[in-house]
């Protein structure tokens, strides 16, 4: 579980997927949150970090790693 809060609310949610989209600039990391109050985000890795102002935690080990598509 990668916790985090809600970029809508500022509710605890919880970052439930992780995946790389691409880009004309190349892959970027996007990830997939849900809060407990039922809101959805699907957005970059970094525009996370930016609404926290820290980096985002790293895949724990029991989750998958990023998919890099070809």
């Amino acid at each position: 579980m990668d916790p985090t809060t809600c970029p809508e609310c500022e509710a605890p949610a919880e970052i439930v997927d992780r995946d790389a989209l691409e880009s004309t600039d190349g892959p970027v990391e996007h990830v997939k949150i849900q809060c407990v109050k039922r809101h959805w985000f699907l957005m970059s890795a970094e525009s996370l970090a930016a609404h926290h102002g820290v980096a985002v935690p790293a895949p724990g080990a029991a989750r998958r790693p990023v998919r890099r598509r070809p």
